[in-house]
């Protein structure tokens, strides 16, 4: 079955690749012009009486009325010369004879007087040097079209594809799916729809990781737990990497010993589950709320159970324990040869962690006289540092003389105070 589910995985999506390509050749056009417009000439055109007249800076007004007598009867129209080139011979003469146009082109560079206003900043000058022209437009070209696109663009694509907690759009598309369709989600169903998370799957998550010794150590860790429903094609919930994750979890849950090569995987995958546990308890919950705002009957809520499930199996997947196992099992050295001694004691009837705390110091040794000093020390370390929470609850009546006089109507706060120690100072240990 593990093989038939490797064929039916999803063909790698083209479209990024087309995406790659087209961006590739924009940017081949993109340096291709740059390169032809830092290769134009460019001319700069600024009036020179002088050089309108081919004279040298400073002549004498001998010297200009001779020249443009000569220009004038080469230019003039009535001798067939070219009319714009003779205004402009015109115009230079006055500007050179006249003293107050000539004062406007020594002062402004017009003989007319100032034309605009123009501002400017100073920049260096190899960024305006044209020998530098090409280099200015790669690093213009680099910072305003290559790392401010890719940096927008890769923050625009993480918030289109989590939500607010971090967790896929795509994986709250899938619990919210499988929990509409599965009403009452015992805890082996659970655990299927959790490891449907598109946290695991590589294609959608560069963190995940898919490996070529999967296909032998996978097989032989469902043949171990020998649990694992396949009969159903349920995809995603029956795709590899699904449930790879799923016989991860199982496996962590029976405490079993996993080889080294997936136990990377499996610490990613353990790290995932609290908050993919809290995003499906966030799913049912809104669903219960749509389906008592519906008149619709067909619209079914799950149920509580399913809600209940959500909240034991992070707690076990944080212990490490299966559903219905003592949990004396997370305490060192307590192991399944030795839970016996503990829990069917028949003076001290053991259930939980905290009856164990209860008793007295010599009652506690006595119990675990199987442990040496060494083991049995640790396992009070262990035992000191497990939480103590303690709830006060007090309850108001608002607007009222008397506020804790409940009557019919009233509005009624409820104030609920959790305290958490550990059980070494509490007063139990």
């Amino acid at each position: 079955m593990w093989y038939r589910l490797r064929l039916l995985k999803p063909q790698p999506n083209i479209i990024p690749t087309v995406k790659k390509i087209v961006l590739l050749a924009g940017w081949a056009l993109f340096l291709f012009l740059a390169y032809k417009v830092s290769k134009t000439d460019r001319e700069y055109q600024e009036y020179n009486p002088y050089e309108v007249l081919n004279l040298d800076p400073g002549a004498t007004v001998a010297e200009i009325k001779k020249q443009y007598r000569l220009l004038s009867l080469k230019y003039h129209p009535d001798k067939g010369g070219d009319e714009v080139m003779f205004m402009r011979i015109a115009k230079a003469y006055a500007a050179l004879t006249d003293e107050e146009s000539r004062k406007n082109w020594e002062e402004f560079g017009n003989p007319d007087g100032p034309q605009a206003t123009s501002f400017g900043i100073a920049l260096p000058a190899w960024i305006v040097d044209q020998k530098n022209s090409i280099l200015v437009l790669l690093v213009y070209g680099l910072a305003f079209m290559v790392i401010l696109p890719v940096v927008v663009g890769s923050w625009w694509y993480r918030s289109i594809r989590y939500s607010g907690d971090q967790i896929l759009i795509r994986t709250t598309q899938i619990y919210t799916y499988f929990v509409y369709k599965t009403r009452n989600m015992d805890m082996k169903r659970l655990i299927m729809v959790l490891a449907g998370a598109s946290e695991f799957d590589p294609q959608y998550n560069k963190d995940a990781t898919s490996r070529p010794t999967d296909n032998i150590l996978i097989p032989q860790l469902i043949r171990e737990i020998g649990s694992i429903n396949l009969k159903k094609n349920e995809p995603p919930l029956t795709c590899p990497y699904s449930l790879k994750a799923r016989v991860l979890l199982l496996s962590h849950l029976a405490r079993m010993k996993i080889p080294e090569t997936l136990e990377e995987d499996q610490q990613f995958m353990l790290k995932k589950c609290p908050a993919l546990l809290q995003e499906m308890v966030n799913v049912i919950c809104q669903l219960i709320i749509m389906a008592r705002s519906r008149e619709e009957r067909e619209f079914r809520a799950p149920t509580l159970a399913s809600l209940e499930n959500c909240m034991k199996l992070s707690q076990m997947a944080v212990q490490g324990l299966q559903q219905f196992k003592s949990p004396l099992l997370q305490l060192p050295h307590i192991e399944e040869d030795n839970l016996r001694r503990v829990s069917n004691h028949k003076k001290y009837k053991i259930k939980t962690i905290q009856d164990l705390v209860s008793l007295k110091e010599s009652d506690r040794h006595s119990l675990l006289h199987f442990l040496e000093d060494e083991k049995y020390e640790e396992v009070m370390a262990v035992l000191g540092s497990f939480p103590y929470v303690t709830m006060d609850i007090k309850s108001q009546v608002l607007d009222d003389e008397d506020s804790n006089n409940i009557t019919v109507g009233s509005l009624v706060t409820v104030l609920v105070k959790l305290t958490r120690q550990t059980m070494a100072v509490s007063s139990l240990f």
